[in-house]
């Protein structure tokens, strides 16, 4: 009898100790789970955040491509309204040139006709005389027209010149803000690229860890509950420790180093220098 309460009594120390591993065990895996649940909805988070930065840097990306579009189309426009003004200029200035010629023959002609109509006043023809006196003063008159023609064109020549440089300029600076704005908009979408893909790593992460705690949960529950199955403390007895040692072992061991490089956020994209 004593030999038989000695066994049984160490039989019983057996089935605490094991029970208080089962209990431990079932602690550090309640334990994990917690922190890779609060992991796992961490990372489930930072993915939807990197998806909508994603989605506002395409926007972004978008609009700067419009705006390069319709700069680029009015330096274009600009640009061809400084040629139509510079040729303008040049009938203009052609224009002018000839009333200049016109309006210094004329006068000639004038001062010609108006020595002629003296000098047959000299010799006795007072009528012709009169005649050619009227017809200087007409000459004289159209050349005083085309030489104001003249200069009304050569100002508007001067105009037109400095107008198309102005035009010419500010269809030059037009098209270079599109350029800017279709480096922007490049730009912006390699980072809207960038941030999709981290938004699908944190994503994946996040499903891991979240799978990796409801796993863990339920390992927690069986261990928690193994005790109250005698048929299960019956064969938890005849495992023995070493099971549950390796189960704890196994929800202490360190995470991959993966989810450190998916947790980094892509730089943001710089804008050029106009």
């Amino acid at each position: 009898m004593p030999a038989r309460k000695t066994k049984r009594t160490a039989a019983a120390d057996t089935e605490t100790d094991v029970r208080g591993e089962e209990l431990a065990a079932a602690d550090s895996a309640a334990a994990a789970t917690v922190v890779e649940a609060a992991e796992g909805a961490a990372d489930v988070t930072r993915g939807e955040v990197e998806a909508a930065a994603a989605a506002t840097y395409s926007a972004l990306s978008d609009a700067a491509a419009q705006r390069g579009s319709r700069d680029s189309a009015q330096g274009a426009a600009t640009l061809s309204m400084a040629k139509e003004v510079a040729a303008g200029g040049e009938v203009a200035a052609a224009l002018s040139s000839d009333e200049f010629r016109r309006g210094m023959e004329l006068a000639g002609t004038a001062g010609q006709v108006q020595v002629a109509a003296e000098l047959l006043q000299g010799v006795g023809q007072p009528t012709l005389a009169a005649f050619l006196a009227r017809t200087s003063n007409q000459l004289r008159v159209l050349a005083v027209d085309a030489l104001s023609r003249a200069t009304e064109g050569a100002v508007v020549a001067h105009g037109a010149e400095h107008l198309a440089s102005r035009l010419a300029a500010l269809g030059l600076t037009e098209m270079g803000a599109g350029r800017d704005e279709y480096a922007t908009s490049a730009a912006l979408g390699a980072a809207s690229a960038e941030m999709a893909a981290a938004a699908v790593r944190s994503a994946a992460a996040g499903a891991a860890e979240l799978a990796a705690a409801t796993a863990m949960g339920g390992l927690a529950e069986a261990l928690a509950n193994e005790g109250t199955d005698p048929a299960a403390g019956a064969r938890g007895a005849d495992q023995g420790p070493l099971n549950k040692a390796a189960a704890a072992a196994t929800l202490r061991a360190p995470k991959p180093a993966t989810r450190a490089a998916s947790k980094r956020a892509p730089r943001k994209p710089s804008k050029p220098q106009k």
